[in-house]
């Protein structure tokens, strides 16, 4: 015996560790065919067990990440816990506060027209989906005259969320609060004088 891993195991050991380097190093969750093609074509029944793997090791209380898999794609994030203590190094964090909550009404809602977004936070919406978009937090798609606008999985990812459903708990006041976002815009939409006009 020379102590060296059996072939099987090995090959196992390296695939799980391909995985993990391409999860790391992607911008974007990866879906079961993309890391079965990455490690050689391999069976989604293999990667499944290799991402039960890795689930497992990084579950474990000395890591700071975790590795979430959501409708079939995989994609590491930082664990609850941490992310208040972290997030001012994520590329997100300059967003402004009103864009902000035209992001939370837009996954709130998920999806919602554009129309009905503008309906809600007066016209200022524009210009805030329009930044959304460039920093990929939501997409957009035709519908009729209108656009149909929800969020994406970098949204999910820069927020440590599984899920929009996650948010939605999270999230106790927020029907209240659009519901005074909605009021409030359709006072902005009166004449009445510029502090209409005055962001929330």
């Amino acid at each position: 015996m020379t102590g060296e891993l059996p072939m099987a195991e090995d090959t196992r050991t390296r695939d799980q560790a391909i995985i993990e380097a391409a999860l790391f190093l992607s911008p974007d969750p990866l879906t079961r065919r993309k890391l079965a093609k990455i490690v050689g074509g391999t069976s989604l029944a293999y990667v499944d067990q290799l991402l039960a793997a890795i689930a497992a090791e990084f579950a474990a209380p000395a890591h700071g990440i975790e590795l979430i898999v959501n409708d079939g794609r995989a994609v590491f994030q930082v664990k609850h816990d941490y992310v208040d203590q972290v997030a001012n190094l994520a590329p997100q964090q300059d967003i402004p506060r009103p864009v902000l909550r035209t992001l939370a009404m837009i996954a709130y809602n998920n999806p919602i027209t554009q129309a009905d977004l503008v309906k809600a936070r007066g016209n200022k919406a524009y210009g805030h989906v329009t930044e959304l978009l460039e920093r990929g937090l939501v997409h957009a798609e035709p519908q009729g005259r209108t656009l149909l606008l929800g969020v994406t999985d970098e949204f999910l990812r820069y927020f440590g969320l599984s899920s929009v459903d996650e948010f939605r708990l999270q999230v106790g006041a927020l029907a209240d609060e659009l519901d005074t976002d909605a009021t409030a815009a359709t006072e902005t939409n009166q004449p009445e004088g510029d502090d209409h006009h005055a962001e929330v």
